[in-house]
């Protein structure tokens, strides 16, 4: 087979979701042909081994240095520092010795009625101006300069926080439920934002807490005997770090027959400390549906160095998701979904294509003999009660983030002897159905953003009318929505309808994400008048909407949970009532009234009388919230600590969502590992007062006065801004948030002004990415030089080039800018660049 055969093979793989034979014919592609940028591309997308895909972008780098999304791969690759535990020892303890599980002589059934108390996220990928540049004379080799504040460590921690996430509100996974009608859109009407409505269950009668929850009757169920096995690790041990692994056997379905089993993968992480505290800490995956084990091993210096200093971690993936079997994985929605994000899905199929991938997922499942009913939070909780038994603990100290803390409560609710603590971050409260809420929810935090920035000497003087500016802006978009393509390399194109709805969550996705808050006001104003950078950047990540996720599960979990725990009436009533049916998100628009037939044909049940009752326990526990956050808000943390009369909460004036893992000063884990000290006293939360607050970006003025120093750069000696950061494709950038495009270069190359106006004045090539031809925008004299200057755009922002005759060379000055910030840049950075050019 040619090249071009084995990699359309590969590629065709990948499009299919079958990760691990495209990783074999790429494999076998880039042996036979070493130089296939695209292949090593593909390759290290289909890698699970953080390593080795860092090594096949690199692979790339050295066939084309200019690839800018190898680039962004290896800067989403740069691990952050771990977190460095006190007084490490290096001596790792063994798991302790299975004890022999005894049944208990009353068997509580998962369906009891009970009294019960939300993601990196694909991060948000930006791609530099796409522009194809001369080649320059190959530079001396120059060491990568990326400062820690600034360089995509932030994007890294946004993985670590996706522990928690909540996928109704993440940009990626809303169409699994809104494109067949299972889930409203998550925005509010784009008129006028009408007063919250005050949540039923969130105002409690009095605020004396309630007695802790009374065990229930139980009802008939099985005798079984869950079983370990030990087995190797399926993801590369931290360095230092002893990590067993094994698999947990237990029912499928508790109630039902014990030889129904699944395998549910289990990773502990074990103390590096000689004597550890016996109980350890048990991580909480969120989603519903996102995988721990592998998780915890990526995001090692986040979520497990903190711990195991003291005592060991436990990760395991909830049944139906990461490593457990069966995965509830839905190859056919997600190649529907790839097949419609890369414009291959006509408009008028669009509906019954998603519906049959979803009944065609259903059933295959169900043809494996899967019992969908089986997989929800209920049975979750029995299962790590199993978990706990077997590897030989008496009591351990939940870490729930996000969808994570809804299993944390029902844990406590059905099995409190097992459980010593609890750390709720970013709550689920049992008790709410999150479709009725996110309206509210949403509300909020829009709200919150407005008011902040109001307040805000500098953002309220640069964007003084945002909150009006918003829902107008909004309402335009609704009445023309505008057409968006962004290159997904090397798949193809992404397109996608930017309307109100896509403004929406985009908004709200950004107040979640604790890195990207302050980019929310500049965002929209930058929208408003035609800079859509984040709205690319959003795009981008499309593709990897299924990363970390199981669909199976996800939908499952939000079906019995949320969907099918009201009636079609309340969901109609309440669609009119917000006014939600107008902001359907794609793929394809519908209602509220689809959702119980769709959830129904997924095999789907209700909850059972009691099984969403708000939990009631004196279990301590530590309850975080981020005063930002959409998905989580912070009335649904203070809701569940009513009822937790040993409950510590704690909001966080500058966060989003997830706060103990993207607050970056650390704050929030300080305070969790206070709180796992002494449960039972106040931790010590004093870093809480050292919070700065939101620092939004607002346009550059020229005020102050950016420092310039002289750097040399392929061939050209030039004063740049002495803090921007040199990047390998040989341009400075500024970096003030990861959708900051600011850059600027310089070189000398062997050709003539005219030859360089040519090359960009190309149709035939696409102008090398720049909008149009650029124009001629006058003349300037430095340095015995004389200077043609030109003007361009690259979707839709501001290019300025600057060229001299230099001998049989030219000198070029480059700088991509903002709209907003480019008259300032223009005075205060490019014309010093080209005076001081030689």
């Amino acid at each position: 087979m040619s090249e071009e055969d084995i990699l359309q093979e590969g590629l065709k793989a990948f499009r299919s979701g079958d990760r691990t034979r495209a990783a074999a014919i790429l494999a076998k592609l880039v042996q036979q042909h070493p130089q296939s940028e695209r292949g090593w591309y593909l390759l290290g997308l289909c890698l699970p081994n953080a390593e080795r895909c860092a090594y096949c972008f690199q692979r790339v780098l050295a066939v084309n240095p200019n690839n800018q999304d190898a680039k962004k791969q290896l800067a989403l690759l740069s691990s952050p520092e771990p977190v460095p535990p006190p007084n490490p020892q290096p001596r790792p303890q063994p798991v302790p010795a299975p004890r022999k599980y005894e049944p208990e002589t009353r068997h509580i059934s998962p369906f009891v009625p009970v009294d019960d108390a939300p993601v990196m996220e694909e991060p948000l990928q930006v791609r530099s101006p796409v522009i194809e540049k001369p080649l320059p004379p190959k530079p001396a080799p120059q060491k990568r300069n990326l400062k820690k504040k600034i360089s995509n460590r932030t994007l890294y921690l946004t993985i670590a926080a996706v522990a928690g996430v909540v996928c109704i509100f993440s940009l990626g996974v809303l169409y699994l439920f809104i494109s067949f009608g299972l889930l409203p859109s998550p925005f509010a009407a784009a008129t006028a934002i009408p007063p919250i409505l005050p949540s039923p269950l969130a105002a409690l009668e009095t605020a004396t807490p309630a007695p802790p929850t009374a065990i229930p009757s139980p009802m008939p169920t099985v005798v079984y005997t869950p079983r370990y096995e030990q087995a190797p690790c399926q993801f590369d041990t931290p360095t230092n770090t002893q990590v067993t692994c094994g698999y947990a056997i237990v029912p499928e379905d508790r109630t039902g027959d014990p030889a129904d089993t699944i395998r549910l993968a289990v990773a502990v992480f074990h103390s590096t400390n000689p004597n550890p505290a016996p109980d350890p800490v048990v991580f909480l995956q969120g989603g519903p549906g996102g995988e721990a084990v592998k998780l915890s091993a990526d995001a090692f210096g986040v979520l497990v160095a903190p711990f195991i200093s003291t005592r060991d971690y436990i990760a395991f993936d909830q049944r139906g998701t990461g490593l457990s079997e069966p995965a509830l994985n839905c190859d056919e929605l997600d190649k529907v979904y790839r097949h419609d994000i890369y414009g291959n899905l006509d408009d008028s199929v669009r509906e019954l294509a998603y519906q049959n991938a979803f009944l065609s997922c259903s059933g295959l499942l169900k043809a494996q003999g899967v019992k969908l009913s089986a997989f929800n939070t209920v049975e979750s909780a029995a299962d790590l009660k199993d978990i706990v038994t077997l590897l030989g603990y008496e009591k351990v100290n939940l870490y729930g983030i996000s969808y994570g803390t809804r299993l944390a409560l029902v844990t406590m609710r059905n099995h409190p002897q097992i459980v010593r603590s609890a750390t709720l971050d970013s709550v689920v409260p049992v008790e709410s159905n999150l479709i009725l809420e996110y309206p509210n929810s949403a509300r909020y935090s829009l709200g919150k953003l407005f008011e902040t920035c109001k307040a805000d000497a500098d953002c309220n003087q640069a964007y003084p009318n945002l909150e009006a500016d918003f829902w107008e802006l909004t309402r335009k978009l609704d009445a023309r929505p505008i057409t968006l393509t962004t290159s997904a390399y090397p798949m193809g194109s992404v397109t996608e309808t930017v309307d109100g709805s896509y403004l929406l969550s985009v908004a709200t996705g950004l107040a979640k994400n604790s890195y990207l808050i302050n980019t929310a006001p500049q965002t929209i104003s930058r929208v408003g008048g035609g800079d859509l950078t984040t709205l690319i950047a959003a795009q981008y990540s499309l593709p990897y909407a299924f990363e970390g996720i199981n669909p199976g599960l996800y939908i499952s979990m939000m079906c019995r949970e949320h969907i099918l725990s009201t009636t079609a009436e309340t969901l109609r009533t309440a669609s009119e009532q917000v006014g939600v049916d107008n902001f359907i998100w794609r793929p394809y628009y519908s209602n509220f009234e689809k959702m119980f037939g769709a959830c129904q044909s997924w095999g789907a049940t209700g909850p059972v009388l009691g099984e969403n009752d708000a939990v009631t326990s004196d279990i301590p526990t530590l309850v975080l919230e981020g005063a930002y956050d959409p998905a989580t808000p912070p009335q649904f943390g203070k809701q569940v600590a009513e009822r937790l009369p040993n409950s510590f909460y704690y909001e966080f004036p500058n966060q989003g969502h997830s706060v103990s893992t993207s607050d970056s000063s650390g704050c929030g884990m300080k305070v969790v590992q206070n709180f796992l000290g002494d449960p039972m006293a106040e931790p010590d939360h004093a870093c809480l007062n050292d919070l700065k607050t939101v620092n939004f970006l607002v346009p550059y003025t020229g005020e102050p006065a950016l420092e310039l120093t002289e750097r040399e750069l392929f061939g050209v000696r030039v004063n740049i801004p002495k803090n921007w950061i040199f990047t390998f494709d040989g341009f400075f950038v500024r970096w003030n948030s990861p959708f900051d495009i600011t850059q600027v270069s310089a070189l000398r190359a062997a050709l003539s002004v005219q030859d360089l106006q040519d090359y960009f004045s190309s149709s035939i090539h696409g102008y090398r990415g720049l909008d149009g031809a650029p124009v001629e925008a006058g003349t300037r004299q430095a340095n015995g030089h004389t200077w043609k200057l030109y003007s361009a755009t690259s979707n839709n922002r501001p290019v300025d080039i600057a060229a001299a005759e230099d001998g049989a060379a030219a000198l070029i000055v480059i700088m991509f800018s903002h709209p907003d910030e480019h008259d300032a840049l223009y005075r205060t950075v490019f014309l010093p660049m080209v005076d001081s050019a030689r």
